[in-house]
């Protein structure tokens, strides 16, 4: 059995004589091509050797075809009299090779030619880049209102922003890659007219832009999945990364499967497709399952300890009980106080546009229980995202109608601007603290008097 190599192959319709050239320089480095797919292709290693290689299109070819139609057999043959030997294809995409030093031109008529890419392009291409930039633009766009629910949330979050700005990426590169592509076909349709053949492709440009996305997915992609890692269970992050492995595993299972049962390639087709789209759902599903039941948090027995704690008289519940470090708390604010069951707890979200240090002291549900309080410290590091933060901060909830935030004087916290929350005209222990850099929200129970403000200033070091 000969050894074999794989490659990531990016290939283009318009760009199939840059692929020409990349298989003859690996045939003289000793890998000569066997199969081609999306991305991954694979290489027969063996003795080096100069080959001429011509890529070419053929409108009937289907990855979901049972076999070689009866006109590919013939585009085969027409080939293979001229000094061709078909070698692999994909899709409308078929690939030939010739030892000849010389071999005659595969396909000599450029209108023809450009005609057949269009043809095939139609086909296959263009269909399937516009429904990838549908989905993509929806899933953006409920990306965009998880942004307008919260702003602050969304910034600080690496595992809400990256995927978000990937899907961006994606979007934006498939819309620049389809416009290319309809660019050249009418240079090349003016080209024709006056020179007698297709326009040729600057691949500088189209290089730099492939290199910058694809250094930034894999960058973004890295970084997002460091961040899980250290964030969510290990069970969790294999059972999120093994989705796609997954998915492509039973739809291309699914095509093979039908195609040794000679199924029509209209019905391969919608059967493997409906398949992908079932499995995905029901991944999705299970996905939601075990974030309920066991959730994507990473598991620290060292920070919490957990107490069954009755609701009602039939009725309990098992809550946990933090102790992490906060910088102020409801003993700093109020005295010593005899309560065992208090929460301490921190968060810590942090992007390339801002930082969130959430804290809060949290008692169990009870009537009359001890003083709690909360309170976030943001740093914007953006003027644009010190204003969104601002503008969110400061906008009142519909379901908050009879709800104000009035202006407080600066000199109480040494701020730029400040304001308090008030519950109808009853003044309340909320208040929205602006300084140059820094954004502090405390969320206390009762307004804070002068004592308990220079201690919130000392401890938050304001």
């Amino acid at each position: 059995m000969k050894e074999t190599a794989k490659r990531i192959m990016k290939f283009s319709f318009d760009r199939y004589e840059e692929t020409e050239r990349k298989l003859e320089k690996l045939a003289e480095k000793g890998l000569f091509l066997k199969e081609c797919g999306s991305f991954l292709w694979t290489f027969e290693k063996g003795a080096p050797k100069k080959l001429k290689y011509a890529v070419t299109f053929f409108s009937e070819g289907s990855v979901f075809n049972p076999g070689i139609t009866d006109n590919q057999q013939t585009y085969f043959d027409y080939a293979k009299a001229a000094g061709w030997n078909f070698v692999t294809g994909f899709n409308q995409m078929q690939i030939f090779s010739s030892e000849d030093d010389n071999p005659i031109p595969f396909e000599t008529d450029e209108k023809e030619k450009l005609d057949n890419i269009k043809r095939c392009m139609k086909k296959s291409f263009v269909p399937s880049m516009l429904v990838m930039i549908l989905v993509f633009a929806l899933n953006l766009l409920v990306q965009f209102n998880s942004f307008k629910l919260s702003p602050i949330d969304f910034l600080s979050d690496p595992n809400r922003l990256l995927p978000a700005l990937m899907i961006l990426a994606v979007v934006i590169y498939d819309v620049y890659s389809l416009l290319n592509y309809f660019f050249w076909v009418k240079r090349s349709d003016r080209s024709i007219a006056t020179y007698g053949i297709c326009a040729k492709r600057g691949s500088l440009v189209h290089r730099i832009v492939d290199i910058f996305f694809m250094a930034f997915i894999f960058f973004s992609a890295a970084y997002l999945l460091f961040y899980l890692a250290l964030n969510t269970s290990w069970f969790g992050l294999v059972l999120t990364l093994a989705q796609m492995p997954i998915l492509m595993i039973i739809f291309w299972s699914s095509i093979k499967y039908l195609k040794k049962k000679k199924a029509s390639a209209m019905k391969n087709k919608v059967i493997s497709i409906s398949l992908l789209v079932i499995a995905d759902f029901a991944y999705i599903a299970l996905l939601m399952v075990f974030i309920m039941r066991f959730g994507f948090a990473a598991g620290d027995d060292s920070n919490y300890r957990t107490v069954d704690w009755q609701l009602t008289k039939t009725e309990s519940h098992e809550f946990r009980l933090y102790s992490d470090e906060i910088p102020l708390t409801c003993e700093d604010l109020y005295g010593s106080i005899d309560y065992e069951y208090y929460s301490y707890e921190s968060e810590i979200d942090s992007s390339i546009f801002l930082s969130k240090r959430a804290y809060r002291q949290d008692t169990l549900p009870a009537k009359g229980g001890p003083p709690r309080i909360k309170y976030e410290i943001i740093d914007p590091k953006f003027d644009f995202v010190y204003q969104l933060a601002k503008d969110d901060l400061l906008e009142i909830p519909e379901w908050r109608d009879k709800d104000s935030f009035k202006p407080i004087d600066n000199k109480i916290f040494e701020t730029l601007e400040a304001y308090q929350s008030y519950w109808g005209d009853k003044a309340s222990g909320e208040y929205t603290l602006f300084f140059e850099d820094k954004i502090i929200v405390l969320d206390m129970e009762e307004r804070l008097t002068p004592k308990q403000i220079s201690i919130v200033k000392e401890k938050l070091q304001i």
